[in-house]
């Protein structure tokens, strides 16, 4: 058995909605503008002063009393443009309005001048979060004519995900409805405590198995070949030759983490696997990854696909294994890092014996031991998230008006919440997964090459909304 004692980013398996939307901000159809929302650095006093949040307000379709869908913003630097999301097409549809508000200490809207992390961040509570969203939304409201009386629908993904599910199960008053797409509600907490820990890349392993049990097959040779060849240190220069690295590992550390950056890729490539060129500029799909393996000679092939399909050799001339910096661009690392140990510690690298991918035993951001160096933090259990913030599986089954969204491609969905049962009750919550779409695709812009099962998922959410408001 191999195991690798290698730090994946974390934060790149989990930057991702919101990277998804990004992609797409770049586009010359983004063209309404920020404003900003002056907000209290600490909402439980005022002597901490205020700081300038980042909004956009999406309003050309809004009826009075129509239906305001917010977008929760996530974990990145760059403001995710809300033309590019589905909401806008819904709000024409049913006279509604879309807004979103920038996570503070992402992006434009930093709430502290300190330098010390531990002094500059000590105001990133989850309560903090959620009282941005609640007193941005009372100032929507009682600022804009019809809007008053307007019910919310929060939505988000990923990170933003779990934020959407907190911030309706703590304010119903506030959020009449959810949908998080790909919330992480499962895995929370140090990995040597967690059941749950080797639940992503189960899901990952899962995705290639179904799509061909000959290619996943092939997959698990090429990649237990790959662990013992990394066992000898004398074979570095040939694996730094075979696999177009950058640099020669030297060490066995600097091997763990040339096979984090492999194991990487892997996941990612269905997770992000987009119809949109927008949001998958390299196209890359493990159908592409699975075709190319069933054709491959060599294993080493297999593994150079695995690489290549997000990172082609056109554009990127060798591979980099050694980066402190996170794989997307968007993420900002430090105060993501800081949320992941003071609410959010999801552990999601730890890979099982008998995966496609060799066995791996990590330490993440959020352990207790990196968490107390960083930032002199302790991260919270699963059943402590669960508890304090009513995220339980009993909470969310009776909680009224939330779609829990997943993806069949998306390794999120591992760490998701469980399916609900059904109910007659169309105001019940539900849960959803949508076969062949990637990391809450159907949260995107309409696009003319979309999934036929991504057509389907944002009409079935939009025609439960619609029942959820009362219009039928």
């Amino acid at each position: 058995m191999w195991f690798f004692n290698t730090k994946l980013w974390l934060p790149a398996l989990l930057a991702l909605q919101a990277n998804a939307v990004n992609a797409q901000a770049n586009s010359p159809n983004c063209t309404t503008e920020t404003q900003f929302f002056t907000q209290l650095v600490d909402h439980n006093s005022t002597a901490n002063g205020t700081f300038q949040q980042q909004y956009q307000i999406l309003k050309p379709h809004f009826k009075p009393g129509g239906p305001i869908f917010y977008y929760q913003q996530a974990e990145t630097g760059t403001f995710s443009c809300l033309e590019r999301t589905i909401y806008p097409e819904w709000a024409e549809e049913i006279g509604g309005m879309v807004i979103s508000l920038e996570h503070r200490f992402f992006g434009l809207s930093d709430a502290s001048n300190a330098t010390d992390p531990i002094e500059k961040y000590k105001s990133l509570t989850l309560e903090n979060v959620m009282l941005d969203a609640v007193t941005f939304i009372s100032h929507i409201k009682h600022t804009i004519p019809g809007a008053k009386d307007s019910k919310v629908i929060v939505s988000g993904g990923s990170y933003g995900g779990f934020l959407t599910t907190v911030l309706k199960m703590n304010y119903p008053e506030v959020f009449f409805g959810a949908i998080p797409y790909a919330p992480p509600l499962g895995s929370i907490g140090a990995n040597y405590q967690n059941p749950r820990r080797y639940d992503w890349f189960n899901w990952v392993n899962q995705v290639y198995w179904d799509l061909s049990a000959a290619a996943a097959s092939k997959m698990r040779d090429a990649f237990t070949l790959l662990a013992k060849r990394f066992e000898n240190l004398g074979e570095v220069e040939d694996i730094a030759k075979d696999l177009n690295l950058c640099t020669v590992p030297k060490t066995a550390a600097d091997l763990q983490l040339v096979m984090g950056v492999i194991t990487t890729n892997a996941e990612l490539i269905p997770l992000l696997s987009y119809s949109s060129p927008d949001a998958n500029p390299y196209g890359a799909t493990p159908q592409k990854l699975v075709n190319i393996t069933l054709s491959a000679k060599d294993p080493i092939d297999i593994v150079n696909a695995t690489l290549a399909l997000r990172n082609p050799p056109d554009l990127v001339p060798c591979i980099s294994w050694n980066s402190n910096q996170s794989s997307e661009a968007s993420l900002q690392k430090a105060p993501f890092n800081y949320l992941l140990c003071n609410y959010f510690p999801l552990s999601v690298n730890e890979i099982l014996k008998g995966n496609i991918y060799p066995p791996t035993s990590v330490q993440t951001e959020s352990d207790p031991m990196t968490c107390e160096t960083l930032f002199k933090l302790v991260p919270p259990t699963q059943a402590e998230v669960e508890a304090k913030w009513h995220i339980s599986r009993a909470d969310l089954i009776q909680a009224p008006r939330i779609i829990f969204a997943y993806a069949e491609n998306d390794p999120t969905s591992g760490v998701g919440i469980h399916p609900f049962p059904p109910s007659p009750d169309r105001n019940a919550s539900r849960w959803m997964m949508t076969s062949l779409a990637a990391h809450g695709e159907e949260s995107i812009a309409s696009f003319k090459g979309d999934k036929p099962s991504v057509i389907h998922a944002r009409r079935v959410q939009l025609e439960t909304i619609k029942e959820w408001l009362g219009l039928y």
